[in-house]
């Protein structure tokens, strides 16, 4: 049995200034569909390396270290950007930027974060043990 599911990232939400934030949206969906999406503004969440061929949103650290790279969105970020956000380097974070889509079958990532704003490092859990 085939079950189908419809995403939609194109919602925003309003804070109490009545200013629009992007709707969160997994970075699996981004990475599954990213060819139908249209250029749209997202909140996402992955790790984030730098790279010898720019900034990376990884779905995983593990997918970074096995060098999975369509498992990653490709940060476009300015030179003031890459230092603003260095300490922030293989760290689980959180950000809000516009997508696009895989562009061809040449791209070594799944698509295009650009635009990126509110960078926040995530809080790791930590399991308790008993």
């Amino acid at each position: 049995m085939l079950v189908s599911g419809r995403v939609s990232i194109a919602q925003t939400t309003t804070d109490a200034n009545d200013a629009p934030h992007a709707a969160p949206v997994s970075i699996v969906s981004l990475l599954a569909q990213s060819e139908s999406h249209k250029t749209k503004r997202v909140q996402v969440s992955g790790f984030m390396v730098p790279d010898f061929e720019g900034e990376r949103l990884y779905l995983h650290e593990e997918d970074y270290q096995a060098g999975l790279y369509m498992n990653s969105l490709y940060l476009a970020l300015s030179p003031a950007q890459r230092e603003q956000f260095k300490p922030m380097d293989k760290h689980y974070v959180t950000l809000e930027a516009f997508f696009h889509g895989r562009r061809s079958t040449e791209d070594t990532f799944a698509g295009e974060l650009w635009d990126v704003r509110e960078v926040t490092v995530m809080n790791r859990r930590t399991e308790s043990r008993r």
